[in-house]
């Protein structure tokens, strides 16, 4: 009897089954029809327990139309050997007609012999990740931001900068116009190789020859979970400013950006910068209030940063208000407090974490964006 053969595989209590927070269904392999589903499956696809077990509907049946091809090849491969399993994100057309996101694992269940007789579907309801996604995507597009995760290599010779051998930034710098292209790569390669951050303004060309300007802000990030180095960044279009000439980013402007990147652990005075690099402290006041983030904001940012660095990777000795110290923060208490704005933990928990960590490479795999 069909419900004796589910039955050798079903031991656990069907109460438990039931309280788990993830589908779980056993499909016989060759008809396609759902034997068993707890309570989480039958929610997920919108059938009750009754109706599936007619076998009237198969799983491709329940499935979305337009996801159905997809599923079907990689239920074939799983079939005929070619894979042990498969995972993969389509949509439910439930009885009243609502679709519903799921990531599904699938994998097979052999009898004695060797048979391939059922296969078990793993199912998680990710419908709200899925809107929360189209969203952001939406949002994205709609300001023009866009970001970015990029593996670099650091392991060139010596005197070249490391984005020289790196793919992901090659292909990155491909896009960027021609005029433009050198003064990024040194940039970037600027950031990687003193582990700090960027912010510039450049132009990108699209495949049809289209023409926009960007500003582009990343930092540099180690990965102590897989060893790697990473750009981390966004991107978000700024073509109307420099058509419109209003806050067009003057050399010295970008000079000055440059500056704090590379000097963050000294003194910086802005009316010192303005005159090193010949601007007025007025313009320089006008154009980070124009661009939402004052200067003074864009150091105290660039400051944290490098101090979380240093929590990360601290040395015998090190305290919470040394690191302050060495960062430029005069009161410790401040320090603390615009910390744990950003990383949402304090100085000394993080501190705390670090000295549960392998003594190397303990940066912060997580910078916070700038805005």
């Amino acid at each position: 009897m069909p419900g004796t053969e589910i039955a050798e595989i079903i031991t656990l209590p069907r109460v438990f089954l039931d309280s788990l927070g993830i589908g779980i269904s056993i499909v016989d392999s060759s008809t396609g029809h759902i034997r068993f589903a707890n309570a989480e499956c039958c929610r997920i696809v919108g059938y009750p327990l009754e109706r599936l077990k007619t076998g009237e509907l198969t799983f491709v049946d329940l499935t979305h139309p337009e996801d159905r091809e997809r599923n079907r090849l990689q239920h074939d491969k799983l079939v005929a050997g070619e894979v042990a399993s498969y995972q993969l994100d389509k949509r439910y057309l439930r009885q009243d007609g609502s679709v519903v996101w799921a990531r599904v694992i699938v994998t097979p269940i052999r009898d004695a012999t060797g048979f391939m007789r059922w296969f078990c579907a793993v199912v998680e309801d990710i419908t709200a990740t899925k809107i929360l996604e189209e969203q952001l995507a939406a949002a994205e597009k709609l300001a023009g931001l866009s970001t970015f995760n990029l593996i670099v290599d650091t392991d060139d010779s010596e005197g070249e900068f490391p984005p020289a051998s790196s793919s992901s930034v090659r292909d990155m710098l491909c896009r960027v116009h021609p005029e433009d292209r050198n003064g990024l790569e040194q940039a970037i390669g600027r950031a990687i190789m003193k582990r700090t951050g960027y912010t510039r303004d450049y132009r990108l060309l699209s495949q049809d020859g289209a023409l926009r300007w960007v500003r582009g802000m990343a930092t540099s990030v180690y990965s102590p979970s897989d060893g790697r180095t990473r750009l981390v960044g966004a991107t978000i279009d700024v073509t109307a400013d420099h058509l419109g000439g209003e806050n067009h980013m003057p050399e010295s402007i970008r000079n000055i950006l440059d500056h704090i990147e590379t000097h963050w652990d000294q003194k910086i005075s802005i009316e010192q910068l303005a005159a090193r690099y010949g601007v007025s402290p007025r313009t320089v006041y006008q154009y980070f209030a124009k661009n939402g983030m004052s200067l003074a904001e864009k150091i105290k940012l660039t400051r944290i940063q490098h101090a979380r660095r240093m929590l990360y990777d601290a040395k015998a000795g090190d305290t919470v208000t040394s690191i302050a110290l060495r960062c430029c923060f005069s009161n410790p208490g401040h320090f603390a407090r615009e910390y744990r704005k950003i990383y949402g933990e304090t100085p000394s928990e993080s501190l705390r974490q670090a000295s549960l960590r392998p003594a190397a490479h303990n940066d912060p795999a997580v910078t916070p964006s700038i805005r």
